[in-house]
C-alpha cells in the first residue's frame, strides 16, 4: 500500500527535504487547492499535514479513505475536527511546543511598542512628521503585567517580563499555589479584580467554548484605568466589541492585537483604532519558528508511517487491545467524574486522588488508564494542549497539581466504583460513580451525600435546606423555564438538615440552565446550585 501524504498548506522547505532520506514515502505537496480539489486530493493519502489554513471538517475526512493521521504544524487543532477524526480511526497530533519562543516573543515586542507607541511614532515619522512630544511613552520598569492563563506560553511570557521589570500576577484556576508561587507570580482568583489591579493584560488561553469572550465588557468595566490589553492567542477571547468601547470611553488607554475572530477582520474599527497596534496574526513568524513546527510535523508522520511511533497524539488510546474493552466503560465513567470535578470546582486545584475499588479494577494499567480518564475530564477545556492518555498526568504536574493513584480492594456496596477527590484552595471536594449493567453510568456519592443519579448530559446539582416544599419549588422554576427533568435524585444530611438534588435535564441550553441556577439561589431555602454539562 502506498505510503502518500498529503500536504494541504504551505511548508517550509527544510521540512520538505526531510522526507528525502525516506524514499518509501510519496509527497504530493499543493498547498493552496480549493475545498473541493482537496477532497479529491484527500483519497488515497495516509498522511495529511496542514497549517491553519485548511479547515480538516467531517466532508474532508469521510472523503479520506485511507487516512491515517492528521498533522497540525503548529500549537492549536481548532481547525481539525478531532470527534470526527478519532470515530474514524484517524490520529490527530499537532506541534505544541514548536512556536512557543516566537509567540512569547511576539507578545512582549507588542507590549513594549504599545507602551512606547512605536507604530504610531513610525507612522509619523515616514510620513515626514517631526513629532517628538506627540508620542510619549510610559516605562515598563515597576508596572503590573496581568497574565490569564500560566500554560506554556504564558510562562515565558512572564519570565520575559519579570526580566524587564514587571511584577507578574496572573489568572489560571487549574494552577495550583504552590506551582505560582515557584513560578514567582501573584496568583488572583477573579478576572476582573485582575484587571483592577493590573496596567497589562495579556491572555494566553486555548479557545473554548468556555474562553469565548473571556475578557468581556464586565472585566473591562473593573479596569484599573489606563489598562492596555494584549492578545496573542486567539481571537474571539477578547471581546472585539467590548474591547472598543472600553478603549472610546477612556476605561482602557491602549490594545495590542495580533489575532482577531474574523482574519482578515471584516469591521475595521478596532483595526483602525488610533490607541491600537495591531499586526496580522504574526505570533509564530519567525524563520526559527516555521521550520521547528514544520520539521517536527514531518517527522512526525515518518515515524508513525514507517515505525507506528506517536509523538504528540492528541487522541490516540494507548492501552492494549486485550485490555481495552474491559477499560473503556470503566474510562467513561472515571471521565464524567473528572467533568464533575471541574464544574464544580471551587478553589485552585491542589491535588487530585483517584480511589478505585472491585476485581475489575485490579489491573495496573487499566487503574492508569482510569486515572488518566479522570484527569482528562477534569483538564478538558483548560489547557492549550488537548489532555489525552498521553499528556493527561503531564498537564496537572505542569499546572501544579499533584495526583494520586490507590487501589482499595473491594467495595462495601458496589461491585466496581471509582472515587475522586480534589483538594484545592477552599478544601476537599469528593464525587464518586459506579457502572450498573454494562453502561449504566451513576453518580453515587458526592462528599457525604449519597444517589443514584445517571450521570449523563445535562444535570442540576442544588442544595437546599431539608424540608417540605423545596422539591416542589425545584420542580416549579424548572417548569416556568420550560425544562422537562429526566430523572432526580436526592442525597439527605440529616445532622446538618441539607439536601442535595441531582436533576437530569431534557431539552434545555446552558445558558437557560446557568439562569435558572441564579433563580433558585435567589429562592428561601436554596443554597447553592450549579450546572454541569458532562456530555
Amino acid at each position: 500500500m502506498s505510503k502518500r501524504v498529503f500536504i494541504a498548506d504551505k511548508l517550509n522547505e527544510d521540512a520538505l527535504a526531510f522526507f528525502a532520506d525516506h524514499p518509501a514515502i510519496d509527497v504530493d505537496y499543493r498547498p493552496g487547492l480549493s475545498v473541493d480539489a482537496k477532497l479529491d486530493a484527500i483519497r488515497g493519502a495516509r498522511a495529511l499535514i496542514v497549517r491553519s489554513a485548511t479547515q480538516v471538517d467531517r466532508p474532508l475526512l469521510e472523503a479520506a479513505d485511507a487516512l491515517e493521521m492528521v498533522v497540525r504544524a503548529g500549537v492549536g487543532v481548532d481547525n481539525i475536527d478531532v470527534e470526527t477524526a478519532t470515530r474514524r480511526g484517524v490520529v490527530v497530533q499537532n506541534v505544541p511546543e514548536g512556536n512557543t519562543r516566537s509567540a512569547a516573543e511576539h507578545t512582549v515586542a507588542l507590549i513594549l511598542a504599545l507602551a512606547r507607541r512605536i507604530p504610531q511614532a513610525h507612522a509619523s515619522l515616514k510620513a515626514g512628521k517631526w513629532e517628538r512630544t506627540a508620542f510619549i511613552g510610559t516605562e515598563v520598569l515597576g508596572k503590573s503585567l496581568g497574565v490569564v492563563g500560566l500554560g506554556k506560553i504564558g510562562r515565558h511570557v512572564a519570565s520575559m517580563a519579570a526580566g524587564l521589570g514587571f511584577r507578574i500576577l496572573a489568572f489560571d484556576p487549574f494552577l495550583s499555589p504552590r506551582m505560582a508561587e515557584d513560578l514567582g507570580v501573584e496568583l488572583i482568583g477573579d478576572l476582573g479584580e485582575l484587571a483592577s489591579r493590573v496596567d497589562f493584560l495579556t491572555v494566553h488561553v486555548p479557545k473554548t467554548p468556555g474562553t469565548r469572550a473571556l475578557i468581556d465588557a464586565a472585566v473591562l468595566a473593573r479596569a484599573k484605568r489606563g489598562l492596555r490589553v494584549i492578545n496573542c492567542a486567539r481571537g474571539g477571547i477578547v471581546d472585539e466589541a467590548a474591547l472598543l468601547a472600553a478603549l472610546e470611553s477612556g476605561a482602557v488607554s491602549g490594545a495590542a492585537i495580533d489575532v482577531f475572530e474574523k482574519e482578515p477582520p471584516e469591521d475595521r474599527a478596532l483595526v483602525d483604532h488610533p490607541a491600537v497596534v495591531c499586526t496580522p496574526h504574526l505570533g509564530a513568524s519567525t524563520v526559527e519558528a516555521q521550520e521547528n513546527v514544520a520539521i517536527a510535523a514531518s517527522r512526525m508522520v515518518v515515524d508513525w508511517l514507517e515505525r507506528r511511533k506517536l509523538h504528540s497524539p492528541v487522541n490516540a488510546v494507548v492501552l492494549e487491545p486485550e485490555l481495552l474493552e474491559r477499560a473503556e466503560p470503566h474510562g467513561d465513567l472515571a471521565r464524567r467524574l473528572g467533568r464533575v470535578e471541574s464544574q464544580l470546582l471551587e478553589g485552585n486545584p491542589e491535588r487530585v486522588v483517584v480511589k478505585l475499588y472491585g476485581d475489575d479494577l485490579l489491573d495496573p494499567k487499566i487503574q492508569s488508564y482510569v486515572t488518566s480518564s479522570v484527569l482528562i475530564g477534569f483538564l478538558e477545556g483548560r489547557t492549550a494542549q488537548m489532555p489525552n492518555h498521553v499528556n493527561a498526568r503531564t498537564l496537572a504536574k505542569e499546572h501544579g497539581v499533584a495526583v494520586e493513584e490507590r487501589s482499595e480492594g473491594a467495595s462495601r456496596y458496589f461491585a466496581n466504583m471509582v472515587r475522586v477527590e480534589v483538594h484545592h484552595t477552599k478544601g476537599v471536594r469528593e464525587v464518586a460513580g459506579t457502572i450498573r449493567g454494562r453502561r449504566g453510568l451513576r453518580l453515587v456519592a458526592l462528599d457525604n451525600y449519597h444517589f443514584d443519579a445517571v450521570l449523563e448530559g445535562m444535570m442540576l446539582f442544588t442544595a437546599n435546606e431539608d424540608r417540605p416544599g423545596m422539591i416542589g419549588a425545584l420542580g416549579q422554576a424548572l417548569a416556568a423555564n420550560e425544562i422537562n427533568i429526566s430523572n432526580l435524585s436526592l442525597g439527605r444530611d440529616r445532622k446538618d438538615g441539607t439536601a442535595i438534588s441531582v436533576t437530569n435535564l431534557d431539552g434545555t441550553s446552558q445558558e437557560v440552565a446557568r439562569s435558572v441556577c441564579e433563580e433558585l439561589v435567589d429562592r428561601a431555602g436554596f443554597l447553592w446550585a450549579r450546572f454541569v454539562d458532562v456530555g
